[in-house]
């Protein structure tokens, strides 16, 4: 998958969004309600409080993850082609809100980690830190590719948590072309929601879950195709013993 390929997968990403404009507002719209639901009583409610701070503080990371693994669900159904109606949105979040949360929790530990050693490099210089920085650098570059894909691999496989993050390291490393250009798209178009405010609301969810899963699926093209040409050859195999 080289660079046509990835071009032609985000143009695939947005024509669906268009073609499913009412879904992916709706759809977008919950999933803004729902996880950012306590920032937004702690905003409108006068309530002053430094435990409430806090648990909007820790609870608002894990609504918005929860809430980003219902939103594939239903996104992922529009990628393959499926009728999806608004219901899916909530088998979503019962099937798969759980394991979204846990790992947007540890989406942010590990970035918290990185970002930590940087600064650490950064104030207590020394030839070791500053080579060490280098890596740390790479390493929020890998993390965040990763993420990427740790969700389709929840909706489309039903991974666990620590097998969704494997298997998305594995596929990021084995394709790092197109994985580095999933993260630019993506990087691109949350700087852009964020600066316009307005796509936060209606867009920036959804769009970003047709794109990954749209990016999953056009990958593993590569692997299920693998996966027959081995089965053809261990039928063959099995047919020259026989013989």
């Amino acid at each position: 998958m080289g660079f046509k390929d990835s071009v032609r997968t985000f143009w695939r990403a947005l024509k669906l969004s268009y073609e499913h404009i009412g879904k992916v507002m709706l759809t977008n719209l919950i999933w803004f309600v729902a996880g950012f639901l306590l920032l937004l009583l702690f905003t409108y409610v006068p309530v002053e409080s430094n435990w409430i701070f806090l648990l909007v503080v820790v609870g608002t990371p894990i609504t918005i993850g929860g809430s980003f693994a219902a939103v594939h669900h239903r996104m992922n159904a529009i990628v393959k082609g499926e009728d999806t109606v608004m219901g899916d949105l909530w088998v979503g979040f019962k099937r798969y809100f759980l394991r979204g949360a846990v790992l947007t929790v540890l989406a942010v530990l590990g970035f918290g980690i990185l970002f930590f050693n940087i600064w650490f490099s950064q104030n207590y210089p020394s030839k070791l830190f500053l080579v060490l920085s280098g890596f740390w650098i790479w390493g929020i570059v890998l993390w965040y590719a990763i993420h990427q894909f740790v969700l389709p691999f929840v909706v489309n496989q039903n991974a666990g948590v620590f097998k969704a993050l494997k298997k998305a390291a594995l596929i990021v490393l084995d394709n790092p072309w197109p994985s580095f250009l999933l993260m630019l798209f993506s990087l691109i178009v949350t700087a852009l929601s964020v600066l316009f405010a307005a796509p936060l609301l209606i867009f920036l969810a959804s769009f970003l879950a047709l794109l990954q899963n749209c990016f999953y699926h056009e990958l593993m093209v590569k692997y299920e195709r693998l996966a027959e040409e081995q089965a053809q050859q261990e039928e063959e195999l099995e047919g020259e013993d026989q013989a």
